[in-house]
């Protein structure tokens, strides 16, 4: 099986960071927009869904575009590096779910910072996003 051309995975990574930045900044115009008509009473926030996709950017940017450039590294590191973006992009959006307590229909949001539904979502992402890390280090380290 051929790796995909360099330029075929910033092609693709390309898209999808225009997805996560359009993302965060609609999030970010929710909040302000939310706040505004609150009359400046809201606390505004980053919840830790949206860090997980400010992680998945720096990921996506470090990994897949900076790193082949300024260090000479195969494209299957800036896959890798793609695989890891898309797992926490894909982990933002169930754990925004998770934030706003849509699990549970029986369930009223609770309006917290972190709320369970969230910390138990961010935790499965980080465990499989830890076991995604090991797997390629044991994988290509050897």
């Amino acid at each position: 099986m051929e790796l995909p051309h360099l330029a075929d995975i910033w092609t693709a990574a390309g898209v999808i960071l225009g997805f996560q930045a359009t993302s965060f900044l609609w999030r970010i115009a929710n909040e302000v927009t939310r706040n505004r008509e609150n009359n400046n009473q809201d606390v505004t926030w980053l919840p830790p869904a949206d860090i997980l996709n400010l992680i998945a950017m720096v990921v996506l940017v470090s990994g897949v575009f900076l790193a082949p450039l300024l260090v000479s590294l195969p494209p299957l590191w800036a896959q890798k590096a793609f695989g890891l973006s898309l797992l926490l992009f894909v982990g933002h959006c169930f754990a925004l779910a998770g934030h706003y307590d849509m699990y549970n229909r029986h369930t009223k949001r609770s309006m917290s910072y972190f709320p369970f539904q969230e910390r138990v979502v961010v935790g499965i992402v980080a465990i499989i996003s830890v076991l995604y890390i090991l797997c390629i280090f044991r994988t290509y380290c050897a």
